[in-house]
């Protein structure tokens, strides 16, 4: 009962940050959240990223080591599917990892959206997930996917020191 309160506040808690309007100086947290759906007719997970725009560019930065700025660098939408295939994982229910497919980005002030998908055939039941997602810059980086599929929800939380790969019921 406890978890599931201390669960729920987190989890409100970063939806509140994320839905905060205007520029946060330094933002004092660290989240990101992914909506991620199941397709029946294209037999693949469908995933919208939600992060701070500043906190990509860095990790872009830091991994490209060249100064990266997503409405100017002309590959940042290939930097950002390199980066992605390396902290946002989907394996099928074998366990193996399948390659992530872009989609798109479009950034709204201090956020940036990336879209992409990952084929899963034979369902998102019985997958393995894990987010990664800037847990190498931030300590206090919390990542929040919420699942749809078969007719349900699911929410995972993924911190720096809890990231290993969850299996989707």
């Amino acid at each position: 009962m406890r978890k599931t309160r201390l669960l729920t506040a987190t989890l409100l808690a970063c939806a509140c940050a994320l839905a905060w309007p205007g520029r946060a100086a330094a933002h004092k947290y660290y989240a990101s959240l992914a909506r991620a759906e199941y397709n029946e007719e294209s037999k693949a997970v469908e995933v919208a990223l939600r992060v701070f725009a500043d906190d990509l560019e860095l990790a872009l930065t830091r991994r490209s080591g060249r100064k990266v700025r997503l409405d100017k660098t002309e590959d940042a939408a290939d930097l950002a599917l390199a980066y992605l295939r390396e902290t946002f994982e989907v394996g099928g229910r074998d366990g193996r990892k399948v390659e992530l497919r872009w989609v798109g980005m479009e950034t709204q002030g201090d956020v940036a959206w990336l879209y992409f998908e990952a084929p899963l055939p034979e369902g998102l039941s019985g997958a393995v997930l894990r987010d990664r997602v800037l847990l190498e810059l931030f300590r206090t980086q919390v990542n929040i996917v919420n699942l749809k599929y078969a007719g349900r929800k699911l929410d995972l939380v993924f911190r720096r020191g809890d990231d290993g790969p969850r299996r989707i019921p």
